[in-house]
């Protein structure tokens, strides 16, 4: 994974030079695992209030596609209650990472204030806790987000997002996050 990171982070880096316009974003917030409905009914766990010590890390790299549109690549870890199959039986665990790369496309509108957009893409998931065996499998991830320049080079970046991963038990989680971006 160390050496996968340090490869991506050195292609990541060759990426300005090609581009006119790119930024990269830190972002922090909380988290929220949904339980589906048909959970609930086998006895199968709650679902959690949302809060931030359920919380959600995000970097991002994003390129300009054209005026209104760009490619992000998302790294980030969600810190959330989590479900692994052991043995054919369900083991809910009160805290699991869930760590995603994600590709996705976000799409700009401009506002008086700065702008707003809407993303989708696709990913990359793996869930780890302690003395559980790690799953990874491919996920999809939507959302909001609204862009609040400070100068012309950094902004404030707020992001709503839904994650649906296919692990066995098929999680879904909501991330809210706020960070600083930089233009470059």
């Amino acid at each position: 994974m160390k050496k996968t990171l340090l490869l991506l982070i050195l292609a990541l880096s060759a990426l300005p030079a090609a581009a006119q316009y790119s930024e990269f974003g830190l972002m922090l917030g909380g988290s929220k695992r949904l339980i589906s409905h048909s959970d609930e009914e086998q006895g199968i766990g709650v679902s959690d209030d949302f809060k931030f010590d359920n919380s959600v890390k995000e970097l991002y790299y994003s390129v300009r596609l054209d005026e209104y549109s760009r490619f992000k690549i998302k790294l980030g870890q969600i810190t959330a209650p989590g479900a692994f199959q052991v043995n054919g039986a369900r083991v809910d665990v009160a805290k699991a990472d869930v760590d995603h790369i994600d590709g996705i496309v976000d799409y700009r509108f401009s506002e008086p204030f700065g702008s707003t957009g809407l993303f989708a893409g696709a990913g990359l998931y793996r869930i780890d806790a302690p003395d559980q065996k790690e799953e990874t499998n491919y996920g999809f991830s939507g959302g909001v987000n609204g862009d609040f320049p400070l100068s012309r080079r950094y902004g404030v970046v707020v992001e709503a997002a839904y994650h649906w991963v296919n692990f066995h038990y098929k999680p879904r989680y909501i991330t809210l996050a706020a960070g600083l971006r930089i233009s470059f």
